[in-house]
């Protein structure tokens, strides 16, 4: 009955049947082999595997990490169907906002006593990245990565534009005079944000201006200040053309990759590939909007299965890569921000940009936590109200209630 449960859940959930095959634990003589599957494929696989050699070769507890990498669509199929029929791996990293459809199905298990009993640090750890890791009140996961938004900008394009490279925009009426002054003076776009297939990015807008999108299970997207939001920020992208109204993460990282866009906002993963193309930019915090500065933090969680028999294993290494020092060996090798907010600056001093990811670690939320089907939310109702004013020129108080009351249904 329970896998029925997790398989009936998990698809549901937006996942897909897929292989079928799981990889156990290997006889290892002496030592506790624990399994660890993650999507971590990208520039930061090799920080990965290089510190999970570390603890393998020196942790007192005789414990192995057997890890296993592969793309986060093939993590989520494998999934599907082995923990289904308790043959998944001891712990798992991904999202957090995918968490929910796990937990609710009995796939993954409540960790509240690693939090209680020490082995993660509660009250250094962000606010925004521990909330995401609760479901229905209980520590489901314990953080594995955390980063933020920034606003990027390309400082020759400044110049051209006749603006000070070094003075990137503070508020959002400086944001829209700058992006104005680019698309006047140059042959650039000034600013814009991506919508599909990305990191949020219209999310921190409508943050800044006192919206969101549920509140206390509640839909809220359709609220005055999001009207405001969306009305403010469509027109300035769509009727001042200050860039293109509707773009993917791709789309838009090669839009500032090729020079054509001033400002867009991003994460720590794209600093090393836009120095090696040669991109004089820097970046600089969220523009702070009417009511508060805020930005966008996502992150990654890792969780105990309920096939695991090695709990405290599991929970030995949690303890050890939340660490201060595995942090900094981590943040170093990948740029990303700590999940701990009590680490010195000097000791990230060898990556500036680390510095400016980790300021906004208490001032940063994170889209749609704590949800089953924030997929479909996100895809059936919020994407296509932005789609709508955007592309459509539709209302906004009409699309934004459509929208609404889309995220009711689906929330019940």
């Amino acid at each position: 009955m329970r896998a029925k449960k997790i398989m009936a859940l998990l698809l549901g959930a937006g996942m897909v049947m897929g292989v079928s095959a799981a990889v156990g634990a290997e006889d290892a003589g002496e030592k506790t082999v624990i399994t660890f599957w993650n999507g971590f494929t990208g520039s930061d696989q090799e920080t990965l595997e290089a510190l999970v050699q570390e603890y393998n070769e020196t942790n007192d507890a005789n414990i192995e990490i057997d890890m296993s990498i592969m793309p986060w669509d093939s993590l989520y199929q494998k999934l599907s169907t082995t923990l289904a029929v308790g043959e998944g791996p001891d712990f798992v990293a991904m999202a957090p906002e995918r968490m929910g459809a796990y937990a609710e199905a009995g796939a993954y298990v409540s960790v509240n006593d690693a939090w209680t009993e020490g082995y993660i640090e509660e009250d250094v750890v962000p606010e925004a990245l521990k909330s995401s890791l609760v479901y229905n009140g209980e520590y489901y996961g314990v953080p594995m990565d955390y980063a933020t938004l920034l606003l990027y900008y390309n400082k020759t394009i400044f110049e051209e534009a006749g603006l000070d490279p070094e003075a990137p925009p503070t508020t959002w009426d400086e944001l829209e005079a700058y992006a104005q002054q680019i698309v006047d003076n140059t042959d650039k776009y000034g600013f814009t944000m991506a919508l599909k297939e990305t990191t949020p990015m219209w999310c921190i807008m409508l943050w800044g201006n006192g919206g969101d999108f549920i509140e206390d299970g509640t839909a809220v997207f359709n609220s005055a200040q999001n009207v405001e939001t969306v009305t403010r920020w469509a027109e300035n992208i769509r009727d001042k053309e200050f860039g293109p109204a509707v773009l993917t993460g791709g789309e838009i990282d090669k839009l500032f990759e090729s020079q054509k866009l001033a400002m867009y906002f991003c994460g720590p993963w794209a600093t090393n590939g836009f120095e090696a193309a040669g991109i004089d930019f820097g970046v600089a915090q969220a523009p702070e909007g009417p009511a508060m500065q805020v930005t966008q933090g996502n992150g990654v969680g890792m969780y105990l299965t309920s096939s695991s028999e090695q709990k405290e294993a599991v929970y030995n290494f949690f303890q050890w890569w939340n660490s201060a020092e595995t942090q900094i060996k981590w943040c170093l090798g990948t740029g990303f921000a700590p999940t701990r907010t009590d680490i010195d600056e000097e000791a990230l001093a060898e990556n500036p940009y680390i510095i400016e990811f980790s300021k906004p670690l208490d001032a940063s939320k994170m889209y749609l936590q704590n949800l089953t089907n924030f997929a479909e939310i996100d895809n059936q109702a919020i994407t296509p109200a932005f789609e709508k004013i955007l592309l459509e020129n539709a209302d906004v108080q009409e699309a934004l209630d459509e929208a609404n009351a889309a995220i009711e249904m689906l929330l019940n």
